[in-house]
């Protein structure tokens, strides 16, 4: 599916990428998410009804929950049902056959995915001599994803353009991603048949552009999401003074995330002013990146300086990465030290510098769409040092859904590791644990706990 159309990731022209990226850019505004019934129904029926109640449960049993692998069915849930619609998206909390299944074809995917990114000619001209360098079961995983997503899209083709009610069945049918990007195709195709750029696709034609875009959204939005929160839950569950500092901030938030509490979920905009909640999150993106690896781009046909560099020619390879940006010890002082006072305890310009040289959602043009759906802020990101300005849609100072589940967690309960064997980050473009694997065990809290 996706070797054979191209998805907006890998569209390498400036303005068709652009073109793409503005059929979908609005769903994933922070506007709209902040403002998103759907969002809100989602977010709630995954922590309320998914999560949480795994959590409790280990906690009243006293067993352990080995996290890594939860969180990528917390992320996976909430990115499908946001693309999809909340009855179409997965349901890995409680279909763990069906999570386990999905992740074994996702790793073993991952682990083979520098030769067709970086030397896809040729891999494909090596293989056509008889010498594989990418696994034959890397392409039966890749098969089995794909006819996965096809199948989520045929479900939400069904249920895309039922009206926003007000009712949770109304909420659940929803597919926000897959309707705008559906609709956005048919108008442009449309547009184009009636200047004769082109002719109009088939329907088949039309069903594997959609499946090739919202693939990429889905193992995007699943993966980093994932990573950034066993990290997260790792730092916080060694470091008693910032746990406990989470714990007091989550107390005192109106309304609560407390189990069994049905009052309304706290606002998004709400979310975006907990000042620890935040700091938490940013340091761990800054020290725990999860694609810590080279972003590359190609320099348009114009001469092009680069971060003050001498011009550079037409079609030049060039590339950053986050691991390097983010450890610049005069913008980062003890880059290697997990310390989220370094997000409250400076003034506003160093705060601005550090945000000149974060780079966990990359910048300008290609900046990540999802970034808001994981970033949702109330400030404006400086100018990058690398020399471009970022998209209409801003930099998110704040998580929509990584802050949520976080909140939920430490408004309910206390974190100890339990065995956190080969935690360091794999040396790969995307760096999950080495041991794949984070064991914690959950304490409910009590009233004396706070404070």
């Amino acid at each position: 599916m996706a070797d054979r159309v191209p998805c907006m990731f890998s569209i390498k022209e400036s303005k068709p990428h652009s073109v793409r990226k503005r059929m979908m850019s609005n769903v994933y505004s922070k506007t709209y998410l902040q403002s998103s019934k759907d969002a809100n129904h989602i977010t709630r029926t995954i922590l309320f009804e998914r999560l949480l109640p795994v959590l409790e449960k280990s906690a009243a049993e006293g067993s352990t929950v080995e996290v890594h692998e939860l969180n990528y069915a917390t992320t996976m849930d909430f990115i499908s049902s946001y693309i999809f619609g909340l009855a179409n998206g997965s349901n890995f909390h409680q279909n763990v056959e069906m999570r386990k299944r999905y992740l074994s074809w996702h790793f073993k995917r991952t682990e083979h995915s520098f030769w067709n990114q970086e030397i896809p000619s040729l891999t494909r001209l090596i293989q056509s001599i008889g010498i594989r360098l990418v696994p034959k079961w890397v392409d039966v995983a890749n098969d089995e994803i794909q006819a996965w997503l096809l199948r989520l899209c045929r479900l939400a083709k069904n249920s895309a353009y039922e009206p926003e009610g007000d009712s949770t069945e109304g909420h659940a049918s929803r597919s926000v991603v897959y309707s705008q990007l559906s609709s956005a195709l048919k108008k442009s195709a449309a547009k184009a048949e009636s200047e004769g750029d082109e002719k109009s696709q088939t329907t088949e034609e039309e069903e594997i552009h959609i499946a090739s875009e919202l693939l990429d959204h889905v193992i995007a939005g699943m993966d980093t999401s994932a990573i950034t929160l066993t990290y997260l839950l790792w730092e916080v569950s060694r470091n008693a003074k910032i746990q406990r500092a989470l714990h007091d901030e989550m107390r005192d938030m109106q309304p609560n995330l407390a189990i069994g509490d049905s009052a309304p979920m706290p606002s998004a905009r709400y979310i975006d002013s907990l000042p620890i909640l935040h700091s938490v999150l940013m340091e761990t993106l800054r020290r725990h990146t999860a694609i810590p690896g080279s972003q590359p781009r190609v320099t348009p046909a114009t001469p092009t300086s680069l971060a003050g560099s001498p011009p550079l020619p037409g079609g030049v390879r060039v590339s950053a990465q986050a691991y390097s940006l983010h450890r610049n010890e005069e913008v980062f002082p003890d880059p290697e030290v997990w310390n989220p006072g370094r997000w409250t305890e400076t003034g506003q310009e160093s705060k601005d510098e550090m945000m000149r040289w974060f780079w966990a959602f990359g910048s300008g043009g290609r900046m990540c769409i999802g970034n808001n759906f994981a970033m949702q802020g109330r400030n404006s990101r400086p100018p990058s040092r690398l020399g471009t300005e970022h998209d209409e849609a801003g930099f998110a100072d704040i998580t929509a859904e990584l802050k949520y589940v976080t909140a939920a967690i430490y408004a309910n309960f206390s974190t100890t590791i339990v065995d956190d064997t080969e935690i360091e980050q794999i040396d790969r473009y995307v760096a999950g644990p080495e041991g794949e694997q984070l064991q914690l065990k959950f304490t409910r809290l009590q009233p004396s706990d706070l404070r």
